[in-house]
């Protein structure tokens, strides 16, 4: 089985693929269900960053009375 890697905390790129002998030694499972890793597909898309949300109360005008 190959796997993707989905997080920027392992020692390999986000979005590099790897086999089971790859990762032989690590706990898979456990790598999937904290978001390391996903099942790699031949429709996988690498996630792309949020943007954040600009804060718009910055640009608005004081009240006044």
């Amino acid at each position: 089985m190959s796997w993707i890697v989905t997080s920027g905390r392992l020692r390999w790129d986000e979005g590099t693929r790897l086999s089971d002998a790859d990762l032989a030694g690590c706990n898979i499972e456990a790598l999937v269900q904290g978001g390391h890793l996903a099942p790699a597909s031949d429709n996988y898309k690498k996630r792309q960053p949020v943007a954040p949300v600009p804060d718009m109360t910055a640009d608005e005008p004081e009240e006044q009375d």
